[in-house]
């Protein structure tokens, strides 16, 4: 699967399957790509060196409306913290010193432009802080993101304080996505290896694998996974890229934040 990032009807950008790869790939140094990401210079796939991912910090994505000058994409306008000015960012390294710095994604569709930014940069900024897996349950076992048994409640999106509420408890009593798809509760809308459609209280998700590797220094296999939220019948719509650990002992995969991507947080 290809994680594209374009603009399609000059409307928003979208996630595009163009090219299948197989889910696993071979271990090197560092994690290892699922799916190719897609900027503007260059096209990243495999197991990306140190420096192919530093010359990606600096490559424009192909992210936002298309100038009718140039016929680029423009990037994400960004407003300034005390809203006094707006600026386009293009580049991974321009974004994360903007957020940093306390600019924002004013409009609902900069919002949408700004979370496929943060899918790439945050993508790349992971497997740059990554190590290489010694050892794989999750490889051993071969299961993967769209194993709905392991996959827990937390990547499923909340809209409300209650429903935030109830994912809470579901995850404290080690349920599972599949628990909740065996009540009723979640519907899945497909599956395959490289994709999974689910629905869940008013929202519709799409998940997808971006890469295999160590993302919090435990020697351990873990997964890189992007989802797209959005509300049904809205135009509500957010991204999130979040890495799935799967210790032994335990049930379910794990859910965390991966290493590198506090350069995204605003004002750090």
């Amino acid at each position: 699967m290809t994680l594209r990032f374009c603009a399609p009807l000059a409307a928003g950008v979208g996630l595009a399957v163009a090219a299948l790869l197989p889910n696993g790939p071979a271990h090197a140094a560092g994690a290892c790509l699922s799916m190719p990401l897609v900027f503007e210079t260059e096209t990243a796939s495999g197991c990306p060196d140190a420096a192919t991912l530093a010359r990606l910090m600096d490559a424009p994505l192909p992210i936002g409306t298309r100038s009718p000058s140039t016929g680029k994409s423009e990037g994400v306008e960004l407003t300034a913290s005390d809203d006094s000015a707006k600026r386009h960012v293009r580049t991974c390294r321009a974004y994360a010193d903007a957020v940093g710095d306390g600019w924002y994604a004013a409009t609902q569709m900069d919002m949408n432009f700004e979370g496929f930014m943060r899918v790439a940069c945050g993508s790349v900024m992971a497997l740059a802080a990554s190590g290489e897996a010694t050892t794989s349950r999750i490889d051993d076992e071969q299961v993967g993101f769209q194993t709905l048994s392991l996959l827990p409640v937390d990547v499923l999106p909340a809209l409300a304080p209650d429903t935030e509420d109830t994912l809470a408890t579901l995850k404290a009593a080690q349920f599972s996505v599949g628990s909740m798809v065996a009540t009723g509760d979640v519907l899945t809308r497909g599956s395959s290896p490289e994709q999974l459609e689910l629905a869940y209280a008013g929202s519709a998700s799409t998940y997808g694998e971006v890469a295999r590797g160590d993302f919090n220094g435990d020697g351990e296999m873990d997964i890189l996974v992007y989802a797209r939220h959005e509300a049904v019948n809205g135009s509500l719509r957010w991204y999130e890229l979040f890495a799935l650990s799967y210790p032994d002992q335990s049930l379910t995969f794990e859910r965390f934040e991966p290493a590198g991507l506090g350069a995204l947080s605003s004002g750090n």
